[in-house]
């Protein structure tokens, strides 16, 4: 019969009762594996994200509106305006500039025609057709010139409206609304809360047991979870001796700025003793497990970690005997004596 999770605690709990008063200690355990495990160096990383701008604007002028910070704006909406009214008219006076240079154009253009039906009659001077030909093709590059200038004053109106080059988020303001900005002015600092990774500054040294794909345990204040190495940057400071790591993160868990423990690889692996970080007792400046021998009473054995990787942890024995497919307590060994007996409660009514 299978018992609803609800009353797995409280069975727990009499189970506790009843074995205290025989002297006995109520416990879950987990075995020993034996693995390839690699030792690893704890250093602290940093969550960033992958786009993060300081907008700046590219034209001056006064600014008639800008995001509010905390705001979010989506790729292409504009994170502030400037005002435009000058760009107007001076793209008016461009589109009118472009339309008098064609029309003097086509006035000398039919006057080219005539003059060369004239010549041909030899009514008229080889020269003053040359002179007329040489006069459209000076008005082409004004009209070349003036269509760029109006070009340029197109973009420029556009810029007046800065947009978002990601989407993002408002950090920063630097400006207010009714302030002159300059060219090149800070305006905003947006930031992609999305593309997230952990910057880890790591010993040169380390370098060559990490590569892209390499999966490695960070701890955050309440978070644990394994993540993947998505860059080594193997060039390091010549007096830090450090390079960079980054590594993926999944939006929607990490803060940007969180501080975290990433857990590298400094070794080649090696075949080593694992075992669940639930079974590491720290007490007085030592580290054990207790192990659960057939005669079921608690053993317990110092063991000095050498890194592991998500939910267990390679351990090599100091003290004792310890070996794959041993029983390690994993619930209950807190208030354990050595030698105390232990009733080991059933894992897997307890995993239900």
């Amino acid at each position: 019969m299978k018992i609803p999770r609800v009353l797995i605690p409280l069975l727990f709990l009499g189970a506790s009762l009843g074995a205290a008063a025989q002297g006995e200690a109520i416990v879950q355990t987990a075995s020993v594996t034996r693995e390839a495990t690699a030792p690893t160096a704890d250093l602290p990383g940093t969550v960033i994200s992958t786009r993060d701008a300081q907008i700046r604007t590219e034209i001056a002028g006064r600014i008639t509106w800008i995001a509010e910070v905390g705001e979010r704006i989506e790729k292409g909406q504009p994170v502030a305006r400037l005002d435009d009214h000058l760009l107007t008219l001076q793209l008016r006076r461009n589109a009118a500039q472009v339309a008098r240079l064609k029309a003097d154009i086509d006035v000398r253009t039919r006057q080219l025609e005539r003059l060369a039906r004239l010549a041909r009659d030899n009514n008229m001077a080889e020269v003053e057709l040359d002179q007329v030909a040489a006069d459209i093709e000076m008005l082409r590059q004004d009209l070349a010139m003036a269509e760029v200038d109006r070009e340029r004053t197109a973009y420029d109106l556009d810029r007046a409206r800065i947009p978002a080059p990601f989407s993002g988020i408002v950090v920063t303001r630097d400006a207010s609304e009714g302030e002159y900005s300059t060219a090149g002015a800070p305006l905003v600092r947006l930031v992609d809360m999305q593309s997230l990774e952990i910057s880890v500054p790591a010993p040169l040294r380390i370098a060559r047991f990490n590569r892209e794909g390499t999966a490695v345990a960070v701890r955050g204040d309440t978070l644990h979870s394994l993540e993947t190495v998505r860059s080594v940057v193997p060039v390091g400071d010549p007096q830090s001796r450090m390079m960079e790591l980054r590594i993926a993160l999944n939006a929607g868990s990490w803060l940007i700025g969180e501080a975290v423990t990433v857990s590298l690889p400094q070794a080649a692996p090696m075949d080593m003793l694992t075992v669940p970080r639930d079974a590491l007792v720290l007490r007085d400046r030592e580290q054990y497990v207790y192990a659960v021998g057939s005669d079921n009473k608690a053993r317990k054995v110092r063991v000095e970690t050498a890194g592991g990787m998500g939910n267990r942890i390679a351990v090599e024995p100091l003290g004792g005997e310890l070996e794959a497919g041993a029983a390690v307590i994993v619930r209950g060994a807190e208030n354990l004596r050595e030698g105390q007996d232990v009733r080991v409660l059933d894992n897997r009514l307890a995993a239900r």
